[in-house]
């Protein structure tokens, strides 16, 4: 079995959870509008802000105008969120300023998805275990590094596009990221759920990939990670 002398996590889906998070967020932002959201309402939110993102190319991080324009798109798809949130439910809100007390509120999320923590715990050499680790996430800073903060103590540093002037999968973003750690990417593990920034980007960069796939999906790419696995756990039989 390789030794690995570096193992980086992403962040969304493979350790926290984004829908807890916003859940989270919007209730408090609902009850600070004085807004009276049923839970099919906190859903049908969800679902404006999965079309946002799909609707203004957020997902299309292979396309070099979304690479460019990523974090001011990331910013800007909430106030489109409640632009349409506001139809159903009148409010006299400035959705810009609604949009950006949400980021705050995001912010202080954090809920972490099964095993994460006792995974962590376990692999991370900050805690007795054998790696060294880091995250490397596409998202703004403040967000992420605020949800991030109950695992922080895991890891040897947090990489956050926005701070590094690239997201994934781009070459750039992983450049970055391997001069930082003073590393070569034969020697890194990059583990997350999404085929298109972690894994792609990670087998460009040289990496071996794992790729958290819980859901079953089918990879339609030519890419093939090293490893697969379904839940966290699965790790220790890895590293």
């Amino acid at each position: 079995m390789k030794r690995y002398k570096h193992v980086i996590f992403d962040a969304d889906h493979t350790l926290i959870s984004y829908k807890l998070d916003e859940f989270a967020a919007l209730k408090i932002l609902f009850s600070e509008l004085g807004l009276s959201v049923s839970d099919d309402g906190l859903e049908w939110c969800n679902h404006l802000s999965e079309e946002t993102w799909t609707e203004h190319g957020l997902y299309d991080v292979d396309n070099p105008r979304i690479q460019k324009e990523y974090h001011v798109l990331y910013r800007s798809h909430v106030k489109w969120i409640f632009e349409k949130f506001f139809k159903r439910y009148p409010c006299e809100a400035d959705p810009v300023q609604v949009g950006k007390r949400f980021l705050q509120l995001l912010g202080i999320g954090g809920n972490l998805l099964p095993e994460a923590e006792e995974t962590l715990a376990y692999l991370s050499d900050k805690s007795g275990g054998k790696y060294p680790l880091y995250v490397a996430t596409n998202g703004v800073a403040d967000v992420q590094t605020g949800r991030l903060k109950r695992v922080e103590k895991y890891f040897q540093k947090i990489y956050i596009s926005e701070n590094l002037g690239a997201i994934k999968p781009t070459p750039a973003f992983f450049e970055r990221l391997l001069k930082d750690i003073g590393a070569d990417a034969k020697d890194c593990l990059i583990i997350g759920d999404s085929i298109s920034s972690d894994i792609l980007g990670g087998a460009a960069a040289g990496m071996d990939t794992c790729w958290f796939n819980t859901r079953g999906q089918e990879n339609t790419t030519d890419v093939v990670p090293t490893y697969q696995i379904e839940k966290l756990s699965d790790l220790k039989s890895i590293l």
